[in-house]
């Protein structure tokens, strides 16, 4: 009996601990599907500026998918980015992408930074967003 109390005892609390971290990019945020939309808004809205995501081409915008887009947002939050593309982006239209495009342009960049996806769509809270750092 006391085995089992101390199991459970143990159980609890590695949970409530799992629970108390902060979400990260390397867990599965973001689905599939999220990252395949956000593709297509890439396409479509940022491609023109950014070029592909596997190409190296030194006369566009910044790269998504590349070393230095990876240091420069490492320990930032995804709520940064998240604003940063829902606020300014494209550039020839800025603020014209919804919280949902945003949600999944930020979705296709991580996929595209071979982050793993889950089961679970991005949120488009930027709150919540503000808690989950750029981890390549």
């Amino acid at each position: 009996m006391g085995a089992f109390y101390i199991t459970a005892s143990l159980t609890l609390v590695f949970v409530v601990g799992l629970l108390g971290q902060a979400p990260s990019v390397r867990n599965g945020i973001f689905t599939v599907s999220q990252a395949e939309y956000g593709q297509a808004v890439y396409d479509e809205q940022c491609v023109s500026c950014h070029g592909s995501m596997t190409a190296i081409v030194p006369e566009m915008a910044a790269l998504l998918a590349d070393h230095t887009f990876r240091s420069r947002w490492k320990g930032r939050s995804l709520g940064e980015l998240f604003e940063l593309i829902r606020d300014t982006m494209p550039q020839d239209s800025p603020g014209s992408l919804s919280s949902q495009q945003s949600a999944e342009l930020v979705a296709y960049i991580l996929s595209s930074n071979r982050l793993p996806a889950g089961a679970v769509d991005l949120s488009d809270d930027v709150e919540r967003l503000g808690r989950i750092t750029f981890e390549p």
